[in-house]
């Protein structure tokens, strides 16, 4: 199996019968310029449930799509735990229009119905804003000074709070450590990242 990280701007959080529904948000958010991941990208078989993860850990953002009608999947409310737990970004597309009842839990996320998708397009967008070059710069001074390797950051909460507030002091300003930690993801991937010394 590759060990090769891809990084995703959206991860889709559906269940199988509204795979129609995440095509469609899949295919906007494409057109967007955004790396979509979703399950269909993956082979059944011995590591999907890593790969799943993996992808789920460096996604920026996180997109779950319910019926408010239908049970909502086990697999939806893990994801969406787990996004939360990493402080990403998590919006709903539901596929009713008017009032609908969600979940509690999915109330306090922004909710849109599958007809305003360009809305929820706009939402990621925004908050995907790029890095400055001087946050850029005092990232990579943190990562060198904090000397802790991104995968290790991916699985301690804590290790990314701190590494969180020594960005902001040194900085001045509040990204979330998910925010951070992708973006070392991303400069990981295209080679950026300095050596980090024993």
């Amino acid at each position: 199996m590759s060990t090769q990280t891809l990084t995703y701007d959206v991860f889709l959080s559906c269940s199988l019968t509204e795979a129609a529904v995440a095509e469609l948000v899949q295919r906007a958010l494409e057109e967007a310029g955004m790396d979509v991941f979703s399950v269909s990208r993956l082979e059944a078989g011995a590591g999907f449930q890593e790969s799943l993860w993996r992808a789920l850990a460096e996604s920026s953002a996180v997109v779950a799509i319910v019926h408010p009608r239908q049970t909502l999947s086990s697999s939806i409310a893990v994801e969406v735990g787990a996004a939360m737990a990493w402080h990403k970004p998590v919006y709903v597309v539901h596929t009713e229009s008017g009032n609908v009842r969600l979940p509690e839990y999915l109330g306090e996320f922004p909710t849109y119905p599958v007809s305003r998708i360009d809305d929820l397009v706009q939402a990621i967008a925004r908050g995907s804003k790029p890095f400055s070059e001087e946050e850029r710069s005092v990232l990579l001074a943190v990562y060198a000074d904090m000397r802790i390797p991104t995968d290790k950051l991916l699985q301690e909460p804590a290790a990314v709070d701190d590494f969180a507030r020594s960005f902001k002091q040194q900085c001045g300003t509040d990204i979330s450590g998910e925010r951070l930690v992708q973006e070392l993801v991303r400069l990981r991937k295209r080679g950026l990242l300095p050596r980090l010394g024993r």
